[in-house]
This record gives structure tokens, sequence and C-alpha cells, in this order.
């Protein structure tokens, strides 16, 4: 008997908590609907956003990586020298703002050559050789080492003091008492070895 007194009692408080809930309910929906209908339907779908869509990207406003590369051509040796950095988690019309203003600041005249969706190529033009071209010469008992900036205007990028010119191969000789063109850095460091040794 007390089993079945103690179900009855357990079924009574259960149904209580339901009815209490269900009313508790019933209330909050009217006060819900009394606010309803003293707000516009656009202040209600602000209230009643769950989540913002999202918003639009377009090519201006997404975020990439943008890689900015930088041409020098010069013009008397008609070659080309290239430095790429690349700029993480920015647009393309801010990479070109900064570019401007970087420009501005170092008195640099780079002009935007090529666009595309991740990258920026600048260009410039250097009435000149580029800095890959050497005129080595043996004067005044040593070795000079003069980068060739134009036409017959060169400026000493190194000297070497302790070079015995007797120890040095004929053809090498011959060579360096004239003045000799070399045309990368590589090469020139080939050439310079071979004197020295």
């Amino acid at each position: 008997m007390v089993d079945f007194k103690g179900k009855v009692i357990y079924v009574f408080l259960l149904l209580l908590l339901l009815v209490i809930s269900i009313g508790f309910g019933y209330f909050k929906m009217q006060g819900f609907s009394t606010n309803v209908d003293n707000i516009s339907a656009l202040e209600f779908a602000k209230e009643c956003v769950l989540f913002e869509p999202p918003k639009a990207v377009t090519a201006s406003t997404k975020t990439i990586d943008v890689k900015v590369t930088y041409v020098d051509y010069y013009t008397i040796c008609k070659e080309e020298e290239k430095t790429s950095k690349v700029i993480y988690g920015s647009t393309i019309d801010n990479v070109k703002e900064l570019e401007k203003e970087y420009q501005e600041k170092n008195g640099l005249s780079y002009e935007i050559d090529e666009v595309t969706e991740d990258s920026i190529t600048y260009k410039r033009i250097i009435n000149g050789n580029c800095p890959n071209h050497f005129k080595v010469i043996y004067e005044e008992n040593k070795l000079n080492v003069y980068t060739v900036k134009g036409e017959d205007k060169f400026e000493l990028l190194m000297s070497i003091d302790n070079l015995n010119i007797d120890n040095i191969r004929e053809e090498l000789k011959v060579k360096i008492m004239r003045g000799t063109y070399i045309n990368s850095k590589t090469e020139l460091n080939r050439f310079i070895e071979d004197l020295q040794t």
C-alpha cells in the first residue's frame, strides 16, 4: 500500500510541475507578444536575429597574402632585376595604398606594371647598367674592381692590395693589365679566386 501512495504522490508532483511550467511559459509569451505589438517589424527583426548573415566579400575587402614584386629594368644592359616580398592578410587596395606611402617616403619611383588577384608587380626603368657588371683592372700595384654604371662610368667597388702579380698565369695577367669586363657576381668571385690561387 505504501508503494502505491508513493507512486500517486510522485505522479501528482510531476503533474503540478508540468502545470506550473506551462503557466509560466504562457505568461512569458503574453508579455513577449505585448512587447512585439509595440515595436516595428524592423526592430522586431533586429531583436530576433540569432546570427548575422555573412558580409559580402568583394575583391577589395577580401584579405589574402599579396605577393609584391619589384622589377628594375636597366636600359644599357637590357637586363631586369626582380625582388619580391609577401604581405600577409591584406587586400590589393590596401597594399597599393601602403606601397604609395612607402615610395613617397623613400623617394622611389616604381609604377604599377601588373595586378592579379593575389599579386602586384611594380616596375621602374633605370638609365644605366644593373649592378652585376664589373670591370677588373690591375693599376697602381693593386687589383681594382669597379661597378660599371654606364659607358665610361665606373664606381670603385673594392681593391685587393696583396695580389702577387708575378704568380698569376700569363693569360689572366694580360686580362687584368688591359682591364676585363665581368657580367655577374658569381663570375667575379670565380675570377678573383683564380687570380689568388
